[in-house]
């Protein structure tokens, strides 16, 4: 799969993830938090993720 691709995946992943615990939890889901675990886990997934070099 395409490396940017995967990272929007699993940026969209851990969005819905987070928003779905919060909600279960508390019943309210604080979206700019959800926003922001989402572009954390993207730019996680970007430094630690292992490039293959051509």
């Amino acid at each position: 799969m395409h490396r940017y691709a995967k990272l929007l995946l699993y940026g969209v992943l851990a969005f819905v993830v987070f928003v779905g615990i919060s909600f279960t939890l508390g019943g309210r889901v604080n979206w700019v938090l959800a926003a922001a675990t989402a572009a954390g886990v993207m730019i996680a997934y970007f430094f630690a993720a292992p490039r293959r070099e051509r």
